[in-house]
């Protein structure tokens, strides 16, 4: 009973973002880089060595980059709001900033 009490408040917290959409829009001419530190630098911090990411050979391009910005993932929200310009410079950004196996 025990465990059950403190696996299912620990469950809700792992699946909650999962279940979540984040609203933010970029505005009109905002760079990969301006959408990065506005939306993505409050969970993605620098790591050793300065890149942000470590990506391995399926996720190393900017399509399926854009894929998880849009669509977001287990502990990730969708960004359905970033389009166009603004989620393909933020894809290119990313990929940039990031290391690739």
């Amino acid at each position: 009973m025990k465990r059950m009490m403190i696996g299912l408040p620990l469950t809700l917290l792992l699946t909650v973002g999962c279940s979540k959409s984040n609203d933010y829009s970029p505005a009109a001419g905002a760079t990969g880089e301006d959408v990065f530190k506005t939306t993505c630098v409050e969970c993605h911090q620098p790591k050793e060595g300065g890149h942000y990411f470590e990506l391995d050979k399926e996720m190393a391009n900017t399509t399926a980059i854009a894929n998880k910005v849009s669509q977001g993932s287990f502990m990730m929200p969708a960004f359905p709001n970033i389009k166009a310009d603004a989620l393909e410079g933020l894809s290119e950004y990313v990929l940039t900033q990031s290391k690739s196996e």
